[in-house]
């Protein structure tokens, strides 16, 4: 009995391409939907990051730390953190600008429209004001998927779902949830 030739027929291997083509079309919505959220993360706790960086500049050096957008009000071209008297502002780091498939979702919260300003003590304060600077920045991602960024009376920054009920407490970002 001579033996049978190993391999594969044209029709097996065009059944398994197909195969495979139809699981792969499934799985790259997905993969694209993780990776804008993966962003949104991302970018929502940079923005953190530099609050947190500007409050310990603010009581290090004893002095008021600015954190504003570096396209006047439009956060999605980056931000950075400056130190000093009115007028001398060094900046101290710049962010870049937010990434692909995320963006600053006007309908929730105020934005810290001019900035956020801390003062030597850590307290987060409003520009051009002596009040109290608690507010938040909303981030939106093409997948839908939104991230609050919170700032307190005292200055502290956190991250927060908006569309989860009572995750960002009460006030501007509080609103929307669910």
């Amino acid at each position: 009995m001579a033996g049978a030739p190993g391999g594969f027929t044209m029709i097996e291997l065009m059944a398994v391409l197909a195969i495979m083509a139809i699981l792969g079309s499934l799985g790259i919505p997905a993969f694209r939907s993780l990776l804008l959220n993966q962003r949104l993360a991302a970018a929502s706790n940079g923005f953190v990051v530099a609050l947190n960086l500007a409050r310990t500049e603010a009581i290090q050096r004893s002095q008021k730390v600015h954190v504003g957008a570096l396209d006047g009000s439009n956060w999605s071209s980056g931000w950075a953190v400056q130190a000093g008297p009115d007028g001398a502002m060094q900046t101290l780091r710049k962010f870049e600008k937010l990434p692909n498939g995320v963006s600053v979702d006007a309908e929730l919260g105020d934005g810290f429209v001019r900035g956020l300003d801390y003062d030597s003590n850590g307290f987060s304060r409003r520009v051009g004001s002596a009040g109290f600077g608690a507010g938040c920045l909303t981030l939106k991602a093409e997948s839908g998927r939104r991230a609050s960024v919170v700032v307190s009376a005292s200055g502290r920054a956190r991250v927060c779902n908006p569309d989860v009920r009572g995750d960002c407490g009460s006030g501007a970002c509080g609103n929307g949830g669910k």
